[in-house]
């Protein structure tokens, strides 16, 4: 008979943990939908605007931009970031006997399928695609893994580098950087739980908003929390390092949405 009442006390306490576990949110989906209503940004690559080899470098980028099938490799490096066999194949640049010097190329981990860290060395879209524009300077490349929000003021002053990070042109950041042409598209995601699946801003009034900070996504929410549709509204800009750093604090209550681009979003809520 006691082995039968420990054997159901055992049971009721299992089904106690499991249902406290579901109740902490174990079990909760979170989507990504696109802000409605904006224009899409243009990404590219920088360079310093008084850079002694500006011309050469923009040239090269420009190159490689006109040259490359950029969707084929957003695709092969978001197999890639997903551990999935590419269906796809590139041409990968071959800098061994390049000798013009080292060419440095500033960018911030953590942006699939643009900038990701795979078995310990930053990869991605855009380290890929200086890899070729390397090779067409007949340099080797150095990639140095920073803070997003510093890659614009140290390419603005640095010969032999180049901003690569999911780069959106803007007129701002053009008053100290060249860019090159725009490669690729993007907008920005609102990323949620399943059941708060928003489009607009305003839906996020009074709320604890996560961006990386630097990002369009960050300027926008600043944007419009100081002057725009969520002025006065209480609601709180949280920035954090990157944009996984951000999606990890919204799932454990730290903050409630977070804005970024749409293929960042799309990746980090895949793998949930």
């Amino acid at each position: 008979m006691k082995k039968i009442i420990t054997t159901v006390i055992a049971l009721a306490l299992c089904l106690a943990t499991l249902f406290s576990f579901a109740g902490c949110g174990g079990g909760q989906k979170y989507v990504a939908k696109a802000i409605e209503g904006i224009v899409p940004e243009e990404y590219g690559f920088c360079v310093g605007k008084n850079a002694s080899n500006k011309d050469a470098i923009l040239n090269a980028m420009n190159e490689v931009i006109s040259e490359a099938n950029i969707d084929e490799v957003v695709a092969y490096y978001t197999s890639v970031s997903k551990d999935e066999t590419p269906t796809v194949t590139l041409q990968f640049a071959n800098l061994d006997d390049n000798t013009g010097g080292t060419l440095q190329v500033y960018t911030c981990s953590g942006f699939e399928p643009y900038e990701f860290v795979k078995n310990n060395e930053v990869v991605g879209v855009d380290i890929y695609l200086m890899e070729l524009v390397a090779e067409k300077l007949n340099m080797k490349i150095n990639v140095n893994d920073v803070a997003f929000n510093t890659i614009c003021g140290t390419v603005a002053v640095e010969d032999n580098a180049i901003g690569a990070a999911g780069i959106t042109i803007t007129a701002d950041r053009a008053e100290t950087v060249a860019f090159s042409d725009a490669y690729y598209n993007s907008v920005q995601y609102i990323i949620s739980k399943e059941d708060q699946a928003y489009t607009s801003l305003e839906a996020l009034a009074g709320k604890k908003i996560g961006v990386q900070k630097g990002t369009t996504g960050y300027l926008m929410v600043k944007d419009a929390i100081d002057n725009g549709v969520l002025k006065d509204t209480g609601t709180t800009l949280i920035d954090y390092a990157t944009g996984a750093v951000a999606f990890t604090a919204m799932k454990n209550g730290k903050c409630d949405f977070v804005v970024i681009d749409e293929l960042p979003a799309k990746k980090l809520v895949g793998a949930n």
